[in-house]
């Protein structure tokens, strides 16, 4: 979490007639951000564990295709999010007719190659529907 400028105001109101009490009032307005691994800067946000704020979205940097390992790193269409790097779903022989290759099966229109795996040398990929626009965190490797 980052702490932005302070910003006062402070506002005067005569009191209608001679003789009469001024009012002052002063507020001050404190902005914080928090920023998480890869987060823009700038926009408030609060995600849930093992999800990062990029922008005003909270997403899974361990395997969203749109925000890979940090926020705005787009994987190629036919490469899932495997731990944080872009990187091929398939063995090269493995085809889709269409959709993407995700491990032994292909992903239809709208759904996400998505990793479960504990590690990088043990992707676990499945077809998933995207949960506000990202992988579902239900991960074990993240």
């Amino acid at each position: 979490m980052s702490l932005l400028p302070t910003y006062v105001t402070a506002s005067s109101a005569s009191g209608g007639g001679a003789g009469g009490d001024a009012a002052t009032s002063t507020s001050v307005v404190t902005t914080t951000t928090s920023s998480g691994e890869g987060g823009a800067g700038g926009v408030a946000c609060t995600c849930e564990d093992g999800l990062s704020c990029c922008g005003p979205t909270c997403v899974n940097l361990a395997n969203d295709p749109h925000n890979c390992g940090e926020c705005g790193t787009a994987c190629a269409p036919e490469q899932a999010c495997i731990q944080g790097e872009c990187k091929d779903p398939c063995a090269p022989e493995f085809g889709c007719e269409e959709g993407i290759c995700c491990g032994t099966a292909c992903c239809g229109a709208g759904t996400l190659c998505c990793d479960y795996g504990a590690s990088a040398d043990a992707p676990d990929l499945s077809c998933q529907e995207p949960v506000n626009g990202t992988c579902p965190i239900a991960c074990t490797g993240c």
